[in-house]
């Protein structure tokens, strides 16, 4: 079923799947979008921090060492006193907040959990500030940063720490200094904590264009491939009805059973002499006079008329599990697998005839007869021609054969006759209305064949009418076949006498008569030779 409605459905299940595939890169790309802020943001800082802490250096070497000696006062709150400087700690936190943009949110602190009596608000501030420091200061690595993202004054924010670690000079002043709260320190402690708060919308507005670029470009390539693929779909869903048709006409020239019996897939696989042998009934049927109809007709009258004909009789053959092998003009020539299968296709076509002739009554035209021969037997069933130009068709003495006893129909005034071949394959002879006719040598042939009508499909008065005097045509055909022709010619008038229109009756009684007065030799075999087809 899935596979059914993706073929029917294939540019919108290639437009789901390719929404499907936008939606996840885009998600993909928002993910490594938010990535690439909070990498910028870590860089920006880092830089950030290590420029301020270049500065704070300088000013401690180049500076601080200077002065000292000089009487130069290094306090924390050198402006209220002249000729002082500020500490190195105090130069840096004032630096950062000048160069502290209040629109984009950037903000830097510097703050310890001993800070100088004189710094108001130096310690921690908020839970972060806190943990922090705490984290840092027991971290084995004190060079390694602390980073956290969570929402400051409603923007997502990056909040970034790394240690202050004391270095010689700093143990120095600071455990001398009357304004430290501690004088135990030592190289390598953490003093504090340099933190600096980033929101991201800042580096995002960095890659904004970028990203807009990108994503037009996706949308863009998006829509082409659309484009495309719909366009190379159609061209495909296209030659696909090309191919299907073309199959199906293919179908109508060589039946798609005639590959199954030469086991080939489809007509791809098919060969010049390609062929199998197998037993198969064979059935053929005519219509009768269709000479003398023909030439009361226009050849486009005659064109329909015959198309009329076959498109009525036509399906009857596979819907009897059979194939037609080729037309012959009117004349169908048809293969079955099951010898029952061929006798009720004869039967179905011979009712189905009457319904056509009434119709052909209610038009005011002639009705017509058929001719249906059936024999089982070998068959040699392959290709013929040559490379450019070939054929598929059966070849054997059993088609001749089923030729020559549907053109015995004639002969005898009857609608279908079927060989002793078929008659011995059938399941159950009972469930069909059929009576022994004769044994007949056909032109070019030198053995004999026993050959019998099948009347189920006449109407029920002839059917009644011939299986009233069933009885005596079989004890009259027994008696003719031992040469006992006065006896067989007085049931024969019997059987004429209540169903005089039995034109087989009627030559037993022409034969009778004749053996009666020219006599018979020996060799006489109760066998009818034929010399016509």
């Amino acid at each position: 079923m899935i596979t059914s409605f993706m073929h029917r459905n294939p540019i919108r299940i290639t437009a789901i799947l390719l929404i499907i595939g936008m939606a996840v890169i885009f998600a993909n790309m928002v993910f490594l979008l938010n990535k690439m802020n909070e990498e910028m943001a870590e860089n920006y800082v880092e830089n950030y921090i290590h420029t301020l802490n270049q500065f704070q250096s300088q000013y401690s070497a180049k500076v601080i060492g200077r002065v000292k000696g000089h009487n130069v006062q290094i306090r924390s709150d050198y402006m209220t006193q002249d000729g002082a400087i500020p500490f190195p700690a105090t130069f840096s936190i004032e630096l950062a907040e000048s160069l502290s943009d209040p629109k984009s949110g950037i903000k830097t602190r510097l703050y310890s959990d001993y800070p100088f009596t004189s710094r108001k608000n130096g310690g921690p501030r908020d839970e972060f500030e806190s943990y922090a420091l705490i984290k840092l200061r027991f971290s084995p690595d004190k060079t390694k940063p602390f980073v956290r993202y969570e929402k400051i004054d409603g923007r997502y924010s990056l909040r970034y720490a790394i240690a202050v670690v004391m270095e010689q000079s700093c143990v120095n002043c600071h455990n001398t200094h009357p304004d430290s709260p501690k004088k135990d320190w030592k190289v390598g402690d953490v003093r504090g904590v340099r933190s600096v708060t980033f929101p991201l919308d800042v580096a995002s507005q960095t890659v904004h264009k970028g990203w807009l670029v990108t994503l037009a470009v996706m949308l863009s390539m998006t829509i082409s491939g659309l484009v495309i693929i719909y366009l190379v779909i159609n061209a495909l869903r296209s030659s696909i009805e090309t191919l299907s048709k073309t199959n199906i006409a293919f179908n109508r020239f060589v039946p798609h059973q005639f590959l199954q019996l030469l086991n080939k897939k489809n007509i791809l696989d098919v060969q010049l002499n390609d062929n199998i042998e197998t037993q198969m009934t064979v059935l053929f049927s005519d219509i009768r006079s269709f000479t003398e109809l023909s030439e009361n007709m226009t050849p486009e009258e005659n064109f329909k008329f015959v198309n009329d004909y076959l498109k009525v009789m036509s399906p009857i053959v596979s819907q009897h599990h059979g194939f037609i092998d080729k037309y012959i003009g009117d004349a169908i020539m048809a293969l079955f697998n099951n010898a029952d299968d061929a006798m009720n296709a004869a039967i179905q076509m011979q009712k189905t005839l009457t319904t056509y002739n009434m119709e052909r009554l209610r038009s005011q035209k002639k009705p017509i007869s058929i001719g249906i021969g059936l024999h089982k037997g070998t068959v040699r069933l392959g290709t013929i021609g040559e490379q450019d130009r070939m054929d598929g068709t059966v070849i054997s003495d059993a088609v001749n054969l089923a030729s020559r006893i549907e053109g015995l129909t004639r002969f005898y005034g009857v609608q279908c006759l079927v060989s002793e071949a078929t008659y011995l394959s059938l399941k159950d002879p009972s469930q069909f209305l059929i009576r022994f006719i004769d044994k007949v040598k056909v032109k070019g042939k030198h053995v004999p064949i026993a050959i019998y009508e099948v009347f189920n499909g006449y109407s029920v008065e002839i059917q009644n009418q011939k299986l009233a005097v069933q009885g005596v045509f079989e004890e009259a055909t027994k008696l003719y076949a031992v040469k006992e022709f006065a006896k067989a010619l007085v049931l024969f008038e019997q059987i004429l006498a209540k169903f005089p229109d039995d034109l087989v009756s009627q030559s037993y009684l022409s034969r009778c008569n004749h053996y009666l007065s020219e006599g018979v030799d020996d060799s006489w075999e109760a066998v009818l030779q034929l010399e016509t087809k």
